[in-house]
């Protein structure tokens, strides 16, 4: 006997104590029940139950030939909402889900008398209505009666789903970093990762929406999905729009989880997942500085729980394969963006190469002054170009800084009136150009010459045209009599005009009736809605190539002035001549419609086009050509461009010259 133990024990001290388990059993009538009074209980039944009532660990007995539940407190939260119902039921009617699974496994103990003991089992419950899947450390160990036969089962164990969770979702990180390790590509990134998701979560359908770009930017199109075999995809079927309350969930970076989309309130939305046959939905936002970007979601055959582990699994997957898709496109942005910075300085260096040769002087002071003058220009504009990241400029920036010369802290001899205009970096290079060589010519010849004079610069937009309107007025007097601003035929003149009418399909009109200059300048905002027109030079009517570069015509595709105004001068000195100076696509068509050359010269980028359609007339016409480019590669292997000969900007006469002579010997 224990030291200390009561000598004259209650025999229903098996069920004493205050515990839930013990006082139900306590008050449970009894009477009529298979198991009986517990008066009459077999001690065996008795010791285990004292031990089961006592006990931290979760434990159950089940007894009798047809497994009556008896269990204690730590136990009762496994049945879920069928405790306290299952308080001296059978097992099969407790565990009717589980039973295919369990009841091979009592029927080996009781017909062998060995305990069993597994670990991770699965038992697909379902507690609450929809199948869970739960797994299980436990063991069955049995009783026996006074007689020695088996009476019952002894039950303990735990739950260890969320251990086995923890490990399949290392494994499937594990897996996610092995996809990003060796996919490239942002869409088979996102595919894959989307396969891997629903596979390990048991969805039949995986998407991945994320933030339009541009005028869509409200809207989340699919990027990705995925699907199991015969289950189609949503693609455009459910916009995000119309995700209504759920897209608002969503937007304000809340999971959105639907164990059942019939019970959903929207009957619109019902309709819509019922059609997807999604009988479940989980969606995971994913953000940047609290703005959604992009939304992870999944659909499942049938009415699920979508468990706290499973959104954490969601969250960790998203967060890699949106930081990896981040990574492999900043990547793209950065060689697209140096591709692009070697280009703009290639055409700049192209530029100024052609200020160079193109720009006369009396002397070399004077040659350096007017140089210098137009690179200060070009220097100007590409400041307020990079200060806006190359997105545009609006026009009184660049007035303003053109003409900040004329306007000291002591007077104004500029002055600015219209509303706010946005211009194109291409279009604000242009115009700087123009502005320039306006403002040096009023600083030689007219109001800013004048200590008196002043110029007014006004515009004006009209929508329906697209039409901007630029008025360059000048009022000078120089002691009361009117200074006459001289037109130059110079490079300023030939700039202006091609310019505002070649390379910007405008007009300009120069009035000098009154004494002063006023200048008139009407261009398209948008390049589509310019009429350009090739500027023709005069030479001979067509005729067969020429054996010498005499004569041989050639065709100058080109959208930079001042390069076209140099590549045409330095043809003229090579000895060939130009048919036609074209800035666009339409005007090279057109120059090609009215006249066949010999050979052609085309800038492969034209401002927002490239001259593809040109160069495909040109090899059907079997008219050789040669490319001009700021670019280093040949960008797409599918391009027409592959593999045609070119030359990088900018480049000198003697390569331009032996590649012209490479596309026809016979001018050598």
């Amino acid at each position: 006997m224990l030291r200390r133990q009561n000598p004259n024990p209650d025999p229903m001290s098996f069920l004493a104590g205050n515990s839930e388990m013990a006082q139900r059993i306590r008050s449970f009538d009894w009477a009529g029940h298979p198991l009986g009074s517990p008066q009459a209980w077999p001690q065996s039944l008795r010791s285990a139950l004292g031990i089961c009532l006592n006990a931290e660990f979760p434990t159950a007995i089940y007894w009798g030939s047809e497994l009556r539940l008896l269990y204690n407190d730590a136990w009762s939260a496994i049945p879920g909402p069928r405790h306290p119902d299952c308080l001296g039921a059978r097992a099969a009617d407790v565990w009717s889900d589980i039973w295919h699974v369990i009841e091979p496994q009592f029927t080996h103990l009781i017909e062998t008398g060995e305990g069993i003991l597994v670990e991770d089992q699965l038992l697909p419950m379902r507690r609450y209505g929809f199948e869970e899947e739960t797994y299980w450390n436990y063991s069955f160990t049995p009783i026996r009666g006074e007689d020695g036969k088996i009476e019952g089962v002894f039950n303990a164990g735990n739950e260890t789903t969320d251990k086995v969770f923890q490990r399949r979702q290392t494994e499937l990180l594990l897996s996610v970093s092995d996809i990003l390790r060796t996919t490239s590509g942002t869409e088979q990134i996102m595919h894959a990762a989307c396969e891997l998701i629903g596979k390990h979560l048991g969805a039949h359908r995986v998407g991945l929406r994320e933030l339009a770009q541009g005028p869509a930017a409200d809207s989340f199109p699919i990027s990705a999905e995925w699907t199991a075999e015969g289950v189609a995809p949503v693609g455009n079927m459910l916009p995000f729009a119309d995700l209504g309350v759920l897209g608002q969930t969503l937007t304000e970076g809340h999971v959105v989880r639907i164990e059942a989309t019939d019970n959903l309130e929207d009957p619109a939305l019902r309709t819509r997942f019922a059609a997807l046959d999604a009988a479940a939905l989980l969606a995971v936002p994913w953000t940047e500085e609290r703005d959604l970007q992009a939304v992870l979601f999944m659909h499942a055959p049938q009415a699920r729980r979508w468990s706290d582990d499973n959104v954490a699994t969601v969250e960790k997957v998203l967060d890699r394969v949106m930081g990896a898709i981040g990574r492999e496109r900043a990547r793209a942005r950065e060689k697209v963006m140096m591709r692009e910075i070697d280009h703009r300085a290639r055409n700049l260096l192209a530029v100024v190469r052609a200020l160079v040769r193109i720009t006369d002087g009396r002397d070399v002071p004077h040659y350096r002054q007017k140089l210098v003058s137009c690179l200060e220009a070009l220097s100007k504009t590409h400041t307020l170009l990079a200060a806006e990241r190359w997105s545009g400029v609006s026009l009184d920036s660049l007035l303003e800084a053109e003409l900040a010369p004329y306007n000291g802290e002591g007077a104004r001899k500029a002055t600015f009136r219209g509303p706010r205009i946005m211009l194109e970096a291409e279009l604000a290079q242009t115009l700087a150009m123009v502005f320039h060589e306006l403002a040096t010519n009023a600083a030689k010849h007219g109001a800013l010459a004048d200590q008196n004079g002043s110029i007014e610069i006004g515009w004006d937009h009209t929508t329906d045209d697209d039409l901007l309107t630029i008025r360059w007025t000048e009022t000078s007097a120089r002691n009361g009599a009117a200074i006459v601003p001289t037109e130059s035929t110079g490079f300023g003149s030939d700039m202006l005009n091609q310019v505002v009418e070649q390379q910007l399909g405008g007009e300009i009109h120069r009035d000098l009736s009154t004494g002063n200059l006023d200048c008139t300048i009407r261009i398209a905002l948008h390049p589509s809605r310019r009429a350009r027109k090739p500027l023709a030079v005069p030479d001979a009517a067509d005729g067969p190539p020429q054996n010498t570069a005499t004569g041989t015509r050639i065709l100058v595709v080109e959208d930079d002035p001042i390069v076209a105004m140099d590549l045409t001068d330095t043809l003229g000195t090579m000895g060939y001549t130009v048919m036609a100076t074209a800035h666009d696509v339409q005007s090279a068509l057109s120059a090609l419609n009215c006249s066949t050359p010999d050979l052609a010269v085309i800038d492969i980028n034209l401002g927002h086009e490239t001259s593809e359609p040109v160069a495909e007339v040109l090899i059907e016409r079997g008219i050789p050509f040669l490319l001009s480019t700021g670019y280093d590669s040949e960008g797409a292997p599918e391009s027409v461009f592959t593999g045609l000969p070119r030359i990088t900007k900018p480049f000198s006469e003697p390569d331009l010259k032996a590649k012209l002579e490479g596309l026809n010997p016979g001018c050598a």
